[in-house]
């Protein structure tokens, strides 16, 4: 019985820690943690910046599916404008996230198309070939398609991101009369 008792502590207090100790794992429930989600799953947590929000999302989708062919769907997606929602989620110094097929974030610092289409070609990612190959697959090839799909504009990553680029852009310009998603089925 006592046992028992344990396993139901244990069993209570495990999504409460990991909504206090793993702060990315907030995007399962955003509103608890100042943001206001629409009925599109667009996340913010300044209202008066929505259409900004909303703008970019539609902007980079739309670049996504005309230039590469990529379907992206209606992923959440939580844009921060303020570092009180930076903190929130847990994106320290990083310009966003993807946890799996579950959400996107991005930081204030990241309000550029080609950061949102980075993170929206992870979900993508995600999607088709599963949230444990964003942690388990190559990373030349997740953060080098990334870095090279979502038109970056940096002549220069810092490493290891543009030897992943090259290294991606490499391996497409070998794959590219097949379409995108067959090509990764067999590396990802």
């Amino acid at each position: 019985m006592r046992f028992i008792r344990w396993l139901v502590v244990i069993f209570l207090l495990l999504p409460i820690s990991a909504l206090a100790f793993f702060k990315p794992v907030r995007v399962l429930v955003p509103e608890a943690f100042g943001v206001h989600c629409n009925e599109q799953k667009l996340c913010i947590d300044d209202f008066s910046q929505l259409a900004a929000a909303e703008s970019l999302l539609n902007d980079s989708k739309s670049y996504l599916a005309k230039q590469w062919g990529l379907s992206i769907g209606e992923p959440k997606i939580i844009f921060c404008s303020t570092e009180q929602c930076r903190s929130a989620f847990g994106l320290a110094n990083k310009a966003g996230f993807t946890l799996g097929s579950f959400a996107i974030v991005i930081a204030p610092r990241a309000w550029q198309p080609h950061y949102v289409a980075h993170e929206l070609i992870h979900h993508w990612q995600a999607d088709h070939f599963g949230s444990l190959s964003l942690l388990s697959g190559e990373h030349w090839l997740i953060e080098g398609m990334a870095y090279a799909l979502s038109n970056d504009p940096r002549i220069a990553l810092h490493e290891p991101f543009e030897s992943y680029r090259q290294r991606f852009n490499n391996w497409y310009r070998l794959h590219a009369d097949i379409p995108l998603k067959e090509s990764l089925a067999g590396v990802l």
